[in-house]
């Protein structure tokens, strides 16, 4: 949701005595973001492993803290690595409203998710909203205001969005949408020494998402009076706006890399010459298939046969590969790519 910050109107020395201030109040919500354990393909599946082991976060509320409907939960999971923060949200939605594309459109117009984002002690912050369309908006809020417009650009920021449903269409009902930011530490932290997180570093952060229904003439913004407003920690105060330093939430980094998914094989089996290999594993994620000579290998020595994908419901899999009949033994195992 776009309003200018309430301390838009004060001067620039203000400013940062403000935000400084607000950030030293560690109140709202709070969780630790861990490292992730494979690459992170941002296309808002949030299938990879390491989201599958993250955490969520509580459930967002109403922006003023109020219980939000059942029918649109929402939560959100954060991972890491040296160069970004990686943002996986899940939400309910049974008409899921999005039709606008590319960069520096009003997101908060339409279904959007956002994280407002700041460095404790530093006078400003920054904000990437995104969209089930996988529509984009990005600001920086310091002295001046930097976003609306298109004038600032967070380098190497992507996001992207998944409908579990049919968008756009008030005639029936989704189940909902997936979103999925990365965003790079670089424009967090705006040239502040160490340029990242490390072992029990902590950042202020809101997430947020912004709920519409489909109106009758669609392509602009939602259904009049459908909006609603949704907070990961909550911004009460005498109006709707998320841009509330003081009420941001805190995120705490750990090195520790998040654990790895539970994969089981069932076993193996010979079918003719062909060896068939079952199991289960995380709903819609992405496994490698590798095999060797040598069980005792270290698992980057064994060479990788297939790509494929766990069941999207149950998380099972089923493997079948040739085998001639004078081939030496060979070890199969799964890895994340």
């Amino acid at each position: 949701m776009r309003r200018p910050p309430h301390f838009a109107s004060v001067g620039p020395a203000a400013i940062a005595a403000l935000s400084v201030a607000s950030c030293l109040a560690q109140s709202g919500a709070s969780y630790t973001a861990q490292r992730r354990i494979d690459t992170i393909t941002v296309d808002g599946n949030l299938n990879e492993a390491s989201w599958a082991t993250a955490a969520d976060t509580s459930v967002f509320t109403l922006w003023n803290g109020s219980p939000a409907p059942a029918s649109l939960r929402t939560t959100a999971k954060m991972i890491w690595d040296e160069q970004y923060l990686y943002i996986g949200f899940s939400a309910k939605d049974p008409d899921v409203y999005a039709t606008y594309a590319g960069r520096d459109v009003h997101c908060w117009e339409q279904d959007a998710f956002e994280v407002f984002v700041t460095v404790p002690g530093t006078a400003g912050y920054v904000e990437a909203d995104g969209s089930p369309n996988g529509a984009l908006w990005d600001g920086l809020f310091t002295g001046v205001f930097q976003g609306l417009g298109g004038s600032y650009n967070l380098a190497q920021l992507l996001i992207a969005g998944h409908v579990d449903g049919t968008p756009n269409n008030a005639g029936d009902r989704d189940t909902g949408f997936t979103g999925e930011m990365r965003v790079p530490f670089s424009d967090i932290y705006q040239g502040v020494a160490g340029g990242h997180p490390v072992h029990g570093t902590q950042l202020r952060l809101n997430l947020n998402r912004v709920d519409w229904n489909t109106p009758p003439v669609k392509g602009g913004a939602g259904a009049a009076g459908s909006d609603t407003y949704h907070a990961w920690s909550p911004v009460p105060g005498n109006g709707i706006s998320f841009h509330r330093p003081d009420k941001f939430g805190t995120v705490t980094f750990s090195t520790n890399p998040l654990p790895a998914p539970a994969w089981v094989i069932d076993g193996g089996t010979l079918s003719g010459t062909n060896v068939v290999i079952a199991g289960s594993g995380h709903p819609n994620g992405t496994y490698w298939v590798v095999a060797a000579g040598d069980p005792t290998l270290g698992i980057d020595a064994w060479t990788r046969i297939a790509t494929n994908t766990f069941a999207p419901v149950t998380g099972q899999f089923r493997f079948t590969n040739a085998i001639a009949p004078d081939s030496a033994q060979r070890y199969f195992r799964l890895r994340a790519p």
